[in-house]
Order: C-alpha cells, then structure tokens, then sequence
C-alpha cells in the first residue's frame, strides 16, 4: 500500500508540474487512476529527441511506442515519451524531469 501511495503522489505532481508546461500533453488518466507511469507528448520536440537531451540532464525516460502500437495507433498518436516511478524516486527528479523538457523545447 505504502509502494502504491508512493508512486500515486510522484505521479499526481508529475501531472501537475507537466500542467504548466506550455507544449505538453498528457496522455492517460488522472493520478488516482495511474501506477507509477506518466506518458506525454510534447509539441516540437520528438521523444527519441527528448529523451536524448533528458539524458544528458541525468534524467532517464523512455520514447516510443512502448509496446502499445495498436493503442497509439488507435488514438491517432505516433510516439510518446513515458516517465516511470518507483520507490527510490522523488519529488526533486520529478523537477529536473520538467527543467529538463523546458531546455529541449528552447533547443527545438
């Protein structure tokens, strides 16, 4: 319970801080209903690109399709970055995770 509530909260600011970057959509539901995982799009930028420049900032996410083709293809999405969380994670890496995407839009 206390993994579940852990990765609950990373998610609900994950979805708030994403809120306030102009550019990026939130794909899924509302933190109450996620796991630790949060996929996004953001505008401009491609996720393989992103996920490039996010590494350089120590921040490790995932693009691509996940293994979800026929789910991106349903919704008419092409690929999506997807952050994941877990019990070692924080709040701060949430924040770089944010300053980060901010610095690829500035570059793309």
């Amino acid at each position: 319970a206390a993994v579940r509530a852990h990765e609950q909260e990373l998610a609900g600011y994950t979805l708030e801080r994403l809120a306030e970057a102009p550019g990026v959509r939130v794909i899924g539901p509302p933190a109450e209903e996620r796991c630790g995982v949060v996929a996004f799009t953001v505008e401009s930028v491609h996720p393989h690109d992103l996920a490039h420049v996010l590494d350089g900032e120590g921040v490790a996410i995932r693009g691509g399709r996940h293994c979800a083709q026929p789910l991106h293809e349903r919704f008419g999405l092409g690929a999506t970055a997807r952050a994941s969380f877990y019990v070692y994670n924080t709040r701060e890496e949430v924040d770089r995770l944010v300053e980060g995407i901010q610095k690829a839009q500035g570059w793309f």
